[in-house]
């Protein structure tokens, strides 16, 4: 029973605790196509490292974006979950969960 118990609790715990980040930027330059925002993304991740879903965005990648035209925002949560079924990872997109193996 207490085994029962801990395993429950332990997936519980993880998947009210499993969130996706989408990070929000603010263009300073006048091209604030979709093409500068991820040329400057992959430009930052070569230089200072690639950001990582779930980590604090380092100051040094912020300044690399700042250099590249591209000021931080903020960045939003959204709730996600496993799927004990499939062991997918899902998300609520309004009246459907959408789930995939990323």
């Amino acid at each position: 029973m207490k085994r029962t118990t801990l395993a429950a609790a332990l997936f519980l715990a993880g998947a009210f605790a499993a969130q996706a980040d989408v990070d929000h930027w603010k263009p300073t330059t006048r091209d604030n196509s979709d093409a500068a925002m991820n040329a400057a993304s992959y430009a930052c991740g070569q230089q200072v490292g690639q950001h990582l879903n779930g980590v604090h965005i380092s100051p040094q990648y912020k300044r690399c974006m700042a250099q590249h035209g591209w000021r931080y925002l903020y960045t939003q949560r959204e709730p996600t979950w496993i799927d004990p079924d499939t062991g997918l990872t899902c998300h609520s997109e309004g009246i459907a969960s959408v789930c995939s193996n990323f």
